[in-house]
């Protein structure tokens, strides 16, 4: 049979016998090699059973090849045409360049690198004498579907759940899941494989590394003189101090570093990654700061040693012999160093490895010469007198002194003495250029504190058994047997060497002095390598995290140049170890990076203590030998010697700290790494809602809790405003939108996302409900029973007033007043906010999205200033269009593609047809308050709203002029009416209104009565209130104009309906109510009388009590109240006390 799987040209066929074929990804990768398989691939005709079945897709690019030069390639963007029926499988539209070989597919040219792998088919199978596929949309677990580090690009995801559960169509695009890579990427992915880095081991990158930081200047020049000031035994304690916080702060890291994959950066990336981006950023500078400051200490070291070593074999001095020449020689070596390291890590690592050898042989000549003994009458007489138990026990005890007008302690000789241990970090600050740094940080630092503190302890031991503390120096005296006394009075000379005096003691007690003088400077090149090397490190990880402005560090973590280095923060770190250089005082520097490094040292593990007791469920370090107290108590001790040794220091660097987190904490940036201080806030927050399901409930503690039915809360910004005004700092608000049609997922996260921008835009504190499938009162009975957990629930019900009540469809009319009956049904209270203007500002506002995401028209991008329009259309007036104008949370969705049109597009021109910009976030430069934001809104065309229409959209953020908010309360319904305009008025913008309060009376005789208990009540509310005012006649008939205006608003619904339904409101109906009618419209008169002119007014909702009651009725007496009046609040509680006068 002739047949073949796949024909010439742009057309390739295949066929299966059984089963549908699913592409979750398509994968056709240019490195990937497709070869002809064990069983050729034979074309079969469809219904052809008897042909073994041709490899799957999933099959075929990880096939090995069996003939090289079959090793063939697929243009990306290549399109697939697949078909699901059980015949076979059809691709289409092959791009040219493919052949037959073989009855297999290959290509005419080999690997090129602009083919890049697009995702894998993945099927299910078994092998046998027959395949019987069934073929599935699930795919196998992968590493590649679990990454979610940003650095790392993976075009392979699994399906989504809306995949798995529907339908897929069967014509499939290399593009569908995976945007398409430009030439730009495939470039630069090809240089990357080209110019990969060079990895280390956890020897040489860590091991090595973290024992040449130890091994620093310490060592040579400043152990010597820690014994003759602490004595042996508590230099020994020093060293243990100094061991037990780097032992258990590497035991911390060692726990977070192996708890997944870390990236570069080293101790920034653990600890903002564990404690988050504020303390993260803020120890991050810290530490870069620190390592160029412990540079210029091992520079300064380095300087001293060759100026110690010119005056020994030369007596060569360069201008002073002092601080001069330490200047001139640390300029140059900080020269040579900045060079060495921009050249490249390999350079600097395989320049340690020299010197590591140079120290071990240094070490190794320091102990041959404490064996030896000393070699000349002029070393005794300096102090070396070899082993000795009578001098190991006379320098056993402390025996401090003044060096440079300070009288030594234990807390300065451990200033001096710790920055020894900093360099437990030198490895993990290079992590990025780890093979594997899970197991290669833990590993070599560990091993590298153990060796180096059994070293220096074995150092320091040596010293003190085999040179004194002080001596002469003189050969005669030597003679003399008074070498060792320094009394001034003898010979008429001070001491000169000795431990006390003689920073060169080790190259003293060595075989072979010239050789310890080496191995000091390759101890301190060394050092100072790793720490120029870990600066920039850090300095590029946390400009790439984007948490501080540009011009602060991104500017200086910038790559540039043909090696693609950081030469700025090689740049930045050059000046500022240069400026401690040029102190060229090393105990000074020392004092001042000791307090840097431990307050690295105590975050570090307070970052371990934190993650390991909220225990959050990704927790799972492999490194087990670390303990969560222990963390804790080294994090104190840190602190504590941070004070003990410079208090002054200590200051400055928590202000430093302090500085840098709020920085961040006042930007925001956009990053979650899932940090403990997350999972804290979460399990505190569980810890206190499941404490109050278990505490009864007391009207001392009564918060308002409203659900506010929104819709999309940018369409109606003044009810958002309105309730956060009562929500503000107090209590909870949700945001409710109910939507008619089923939604998907996607549909749904892509509504309530939309509503978090905006709540997130305008610094509102609240949440976002989506109740879908619903008509509006089932949407908020189910909103009412279902949002909020235990005792954090709405109680009170927010609506909007529906202005077109009278020209609404009867169901919505109906569905609106039984959502007011539903919320009593619930037990919570009721309010409506009615605006003249209405509040639905959909239609004059554009979408809020296009500013959000940043989408605003060039021409359209100017700084306005807070409260600052120009008047550039008279087109507006209500709010509202004529059409339904109510504030309901009913959003029609006819098209879904009014929600998926806010997400971000590929391109400008996505723009193009779409309302652009809701509001501008300015910063008012008028305003004192410089934080807070000034909000500009505009029209869909983009330009700026009148300022009428602005100051109507904005009225409750304003600041209200001195008037009152008037307070209607007619009954008593637990105190809420009375407690939400109090709430309002203690608003710094509502502060300056007064309360007026109203009240009914039965009769006049009652009248001052009423007035007197009413006023007590207050009183003992502790409620301040400029006029209480007591209304007797509310029970009198209304004036003839108002019942001719009210039978105006109801006479539509006294018509019989075009449907030959009789009238909506029925002669038997208004005879049943008309008290109530009569009462409502005398309301209003007094309304009209008494607070036509407020800022606010509050009167308590008339209750629909009887099912005889229809919606046009009730609402026709809402309308009787509000009607023309000022913004305009109906409440009513849930009659529950929300107030008490009791303790």
């Amino acid at each position: 049979m002739d047949n073949r799987a796949f024909e010439e040209g742009n057309d390739m066929h295949g066929v299966l016998e059984h089963g549908d074929i699913v592409l979750a990804d398509v994968a056709l990768s240019a490195d990937k090699e497709i070869a002809k398989t064990d069983t050729e691939v034979s074309a079969q005709p469809i219904g052809y059973q008897d042909q073994v079945s041709p490899d799957t897709f999933h099959e075929l690019p990880n096939r090995p090849p069996d003939n090289q030069q079959d090793r063939k390639q697929l243009n990306a963007g290549s399109r697939f045409h697949v078909s699901t029926t059980s015949s076979g499988i059809e691709l289409e539209n092959l791009q040219p360049g493919w052949v037959e070989a073989e009855n297999s597919i290959v290509s005419e040219k080999e690997s090129q690198p602009d083919m890049i792998r697009k995702g894998i088919i993945a099927t299910t199978h078994s092998q046998g004498q027959e395949r019987n596929r069934k073929m599935s949309r699930d795919v196998i677990p992968s590493i590649e579907h679990y990454r979610s580090h940003p650095q790392v690009q993976t075009t392979v995801r699994r399906p989504t759940m809306h995949e798995l559960c529907n339908q897929i169509s069967e014509e499939v695009s290399l593009h569908e899941f995976d945007e398409t890579l430009t030439n730009d990427d495939v470039k630069g992915n090809g240089e990357e494989n080209v110019t990969e880095s060079v990895k280390f081991g956890w020897i040489e990158g860590v091991l090595i590394r973290n024992m040449m930081s130890i091994w620093g200047v310490m060592l040579f020049l400043r152990l010597s003189w820690v014994v003759a000031q602490a004595g042996i035994g508590e230099t020994l304690i020093i060293i243990a101090i100094s061991t037990f916080i780097t032992l258990v702060t590497a035991l911390s890291m060692s726990a977070i570093s192996t708890n997944g994959e870390i990236g570069g950066g080293g101790t920034y990336f653990v600890m903002s990654r564990v404690l988050g981006p504020e303390f993260g950023g803020s120890i991050g500078i810290i530490f870069a700061i620190a390592n160029a400051m412990d540079c210029s200490l091992n520079v300064v070291g380095f300087a001293q040693a060759v100026q110690d070593m010119m005056m020994e074999y030369g007596g060569v001095i360069l201008f002073d012999g002092a601080s001069n020449d330490i200047r001139v020689i640390g300029t140059i070596t900080m020269i040579f160093v900045c060079a060495i390291c921009g050249l490249g890590s390999q350079y600097e690592t395989k320049m340690k490895d020299i010197m590591f050898i140079i120290m071990l042989a240094s070490l190794a000549n320091f102990l041959a010469g404490s064996i030896m003994g000393p070699s000349s009458e002029l070393e005794e007489a300096r102090g070396f007198v070899g082993y000795s138990v009578h001098l190991l026990t006379e320098n056993w005890e402390p025996a401090y002194s003044v060096t440079s007008g300070q009288i030594q302690n234990f807390i300065s000789v451990f200033s001096v003495y710790f920055p020894a241990s900093i360099g437990i970090l030198a490895g993990a600050n290079v992590s990025g250029d780890l093979k594997d740094p899970n197991t290669a940080i833990p590993k070599g630092t560990i091993l590298a504190i153990i060796i180096c503190s059994i070293s220096y302890a074995g150092v320091a031991i040596i010293c003190a058994a085999t040179m004194a503390r002080q001596a002469t120096g003189n050969v005669m005296d030597l003679a003399n047997g008074t070498h060792l006394n320094c009394s001034s009075s003898v010979n008429g000379t001070d001491c000169r060497s000795g431990l006390y005096y003689d920073y060169q003691a080790m190259s003293l007690v060595s075989a072979f002095a010239p050789l310890n003088y080496v191995g000091c400077i390759a101890a301190t090149i060394s050092s100072a390598l790793s720490d120029f090397v870990s600066c920039p490190a850090l300095l590029e990880v946390i400009a790439a995290d984007k948490l501080y402005p540009y011009w602060m560090v991104g500017f200086w973590g910038k790559r540039s140049g043909t090696s693609n280095q950081p030469y700025r923060a090689f740049g930045f770190t050059f000046v500022l170890a240069l400026a401690f250089v040029l102190i060229a005082e090393l105990d000074m520097i020392a004092l001042l990076i000791s307090d840097f490094f431990l307050a690295t040292f105590a975050l570090m593990n307070f970052s371990t203590f934190h993650v390991s007791l909220v225990k959050p469920i990704g927790w799972r370090p492999t490194f087990k030998y670390y303990n969560t107290w222990l963390s804790l108590l080294t994090g104190i001790l840190s602190i504590i010697s941070m004070i003990l040794i410079s208090l002054p220091i200590a200051v400055i660097t928590i202000a430093i700290v302090l500085f840098f987190y709020m920085v961040v904490l006042y930007r925001k940036p956009e990053v979650n790494w899932g940090s403990s201080t997350q999972a804290q806030t979460y399990r505190a927050a569980l810890t206190s809602i499941q404490q109050l399901v278990h505490i009864e409930e007391h009207v001392k503690n009564y918060r308002p809790q409203i659900l506010v039915l929104t819709g999309l809360p940018n369409t109606r910004p003044a009810l958002v405003d309105f309730a956060y005004l009562i929500c503000k700092n107090n209590s909870l608000m949700i945001c409710g939108n109910i939507v008619e049609e089923k939604l998907k997922f996607e549909t749904r996260s892509k509504l309530q996302q939309k509503a978090y921008r905006y709540l997130r835009f305008t610094n509102i504190k609240g949440f976002c409900a989506v109740a879908d499938n619903s008509n509006l009162y089932t949407g908020v009975a189910a909103m009412l029973g279902l949002a909020g957990v235990g005792k954090v629930k709405p109680n009170i019900l927010l609506m909007g007033y529906k202005n077109n009540w009278s020209t609404c469809d009867r169901t919505a009319l109906d569905q609106y007043v039984l959502t007011i009956h539903t919320g009593f049904e619930m037990n919570v209270g009721v309010a409506i906010l009615r605006l003249q203007e209405g509040l639905d500002c959909s239609q004059i506002l554009a979408d809020i999205d296009d500013l959000i995401l940043n989408k605003f028209p060039k021409d359209k991008k100017q700084n306005y200033q807070s409260n600052e329009w120009s008047v550039t259309s008279n087109s507006f007036g209500n709010f509202s269009t004529d059409g339904d104008t109510t504030v309901t949370s009913v959003t029609m969705l006819n098209d879904e593609s009014k929600v998926e049109e806010t997400e971000e597009s590929e391109s400008p021109n996505d723009n193009e047809g779409r309302r652009t910009v809701v509001l501008g976030v300015t910063k008012s430069k008028k305003s004192k308050r410089s934080k807070k934001l000034a909000i500009t809104y505009r029209d869909p065309e983009g330009n700026q709203l009148p300022k009428s229409v602005m100051n109507k959209i904005i009225v409750f953020q304003k600041k209200q002029k001195k008037d009152t908010i008037d307070i209607w309360w007619l009954s008593d319904d637990g105190g809420l009416t009375l407690l939400l305009p109090v709430i309002i008025n203690s608003r710094s913008n509502w502060s300056e209104t007064k309360l007026r309060i109203f009240c009914t009376a039965s009769g006049v005789h009652e009248l001052e009565k009423e007035q007197k208990g009413m006023a007590v009540l207050l009183s003992k509310f502790r409620i301040d209130y400029s006029d209480l005012v007591i209304i007797s006649d509310v029970d009198e008939a209304p004036k003839k104009k108002t019942k001719k205006w009210f039978d105006d608003v109801i006479r539509p619904f006294l018509q019989p309906e075009p449907n030959g339904a009789g009238p909506q409101i029925t002669e038997q109906q208004l005879e049943m109510f008309q008290y109530k009618t009569n009462r409502h419209l005398k309301l209003r008169e007094l309304l009209l009388d008494h607070s036509s002119d407020s800022n606010l007014v509050v009167m308590t909702l008339p209750m629909p009590r009887s099912q005889s009651l229809c919606a046009p009725l009730y609402m026709a007496w809402l309308e009787a109240l509000t009607a023309n009046m000022p913004p305009f609040m109906l409440v009513r509680g849930n009659q529950t006390s929300v107030l008490t006068f009791y303790v």
